[in-house]
């Protein structure tokens, strides 16, 4: 499906976007980092959640993607996507505030009924940011011009990967020296990141707000819905999407087998993670280039065939010495591979969704890939116990294993993405050692 033009702005006003969304990356990173991931993962554990919990915490807030139909909805109706942005961004950045003071407001409630909490704010910060990247997604598809996104993309994730690795370790470090204070110890964290997520929200203020061309507005909702399923290349992507984040039965617990079952510091786990973050973010401007040159599609392919096999490494892993002694290693691999597929599948949906309709083909998008992988994270926490049930002896790393098969499928997938003008997978892995070796010569091919 060919694009709509780029709507008209100014030069200014797009370097003016890009400047700020550059910046907008690194302190969405801090604020990611300081509120997620091992972070969140480590205050659950320390309120005494379990397997089936710690997968639960992940699933529900999932479940909730469907919000981003109507935010769709909404955009498409006109409504400011930058007031959107910026109303939602606030509510999920402040819905922090009530993880703070839980252990305050759950005060004498049992255990289940404190993770039962937590896991309903999260659920409720979730809904605000999905509201907000679904107006964000189409907003940024109106103020960044088509010729400009695979640049863009892979910058934007290497300034994010600069500021995460940096400050997973510096926090990481902080966590395991203030143990001693216990849960009070994440809540200092959590009130430092929203400190970078209020400065997130106020930088969308200068930024442009590209209205929709206002006769596309008047469209009936269902009539969007239905181009988005007439969509075939967008449908073809979907698949992928889909059995990609069927992973999301493992997500939770590489934190919670490294943390809990092996009794690896924050620091330690950070390491692991920053590795892979800085190779994502060394890599990132160089994947935005190669989707220039080769296109979206060869690169999907590649890397995730690249990763496919390197969950079996945690086999042989359990001792802390070995987990660094390969998973670094291993990191840098997989870095540089998240990395292609992060900058690919960015700049591809924009590539295949016109301007008009955008937010909608990228909701039901979105709804469709999350709600699928949505029970993943429930299933992996139940999955060691059913193992057991059947006489087989199992740790959360069966989750890990699962993942291989489901690698293996998107990359048979990736294969069939139609995208105009894309070259063939096997060209541009031949090529890549001498585009490493000398980047300026994808330069020279563009010219």
């Amino acid at each position: 499906m060919p694009e709509q033009p780029d709507p008209p702005l100014p030069d200014h006003e797009i370097e003016r976007a890009v400047r700020f969304s550059y910046a907008q990356s690194m302190l969405s990173a801090i604020y990611g980092a300081s509120t997620g991931g091992m972070f969140l993962i480590g205050y659950a554990l320390a309120l005494g959640a379990n397997n089936v919990q710690i997968g639960l915490m992940s699933t529900i807030p999932m479940l909730t993607i469907g919000v981003q139909l109507l935010s769709a909805m909404v955009v498409e109706r006109g409504m400011s996507r930058r007031r959107l942005t910026i109303a939602s961004s606030l509510m999920n950045v402040s819905g922090w505030a009530l993880i703070v003071c839980l252990p305050i407001l759950t005060r004498g409630m049992s255990k289940d009924l404190r993770i039962t909490a937590l896991i309903a704010i999260i659920t409720m910060n979730t809904v605000f940011a999905y509201v907000a990247g679904n107006a964000r997604s189409s907003w940024i598809g109106d103020l960044i011009p088509a010729r400009r996104r695979g640049t863009f993309f892979g910058q934007l994730i290497m300034y994010a990967g600069i500021i995460g690795a940096v400050f997973a370790l510096i926090e990481g470090t902080f966590l395991d020296r203030a143990k001693s204070v216990g849960i009070a110890g994440f809540s200092w964290l959590f009130l430092f990141g929203m400190i970078f997520g209020l400065v997130n929200v106020l930088l969308f203020l200068p930024q442009s707000d590209v209205p929709l061309i206002q006769e596309e507005s008047r469209r009936r909702f269902r009539d969007m819905v239905r181009e988005t399923v007439a969509n075939r290349p967008l449908m073809v992507l979907m698949i992928f999407s889909v059995i990609w984040s069927l992973q999301a039965i493992a997500g939770p617990f590489y934190a919670t087998y490294i943390l809990r079952d092996l009794k690896m510091p924050f620091l330690g786990f950070g390491i692991l993670g920053g590795v892979s973050t800085v190779t994502m973010l060394a890599s990132s401007p160089f994947w935005g280039r190669i989707v220039d040159r080769y296109g979206c599609r060869p690169v999907l392919i590649a890397c995730t065939v690249c990763l496919a096999p390197t969950p079996l490494c945690w086999i042989w892993l359990t001792k802390p010495v070995a987990v660094y002694a390969t998973v670094i290693p291993l990191n840098f691999i997989g870095g540089f591979a998240i990395a292609g597929i992060s900058v690919a599948l960015n700049t591809l949906i924009y590539k295949i969704t016109p301007s008009a309709g955008r937010s909608v083909q990228m909701a039901v998008y979105a709804v469709v890939v999350i709600l699928l992988a949505a029970p993943m994270p429930a299933v992996g926490g139940h999955l060691p116990d059913w193992l057991k049930a059947l006489g087989i002896t199992a740790d959360v790393r069966c989750t890990f294993y699962v993942t291989i098969p489901i690698m293996l499928a998107a990359a048979f997938v990736a294969k069939y993405i139609s995208e105009p003008d894309a070259g063939h997978a096997r060209e541009m892995v031949r090529n890549l050692p001498g585009h490493i070796r000398r980047p300026e010569s994808l330069n020279a091919e563009e010219e």
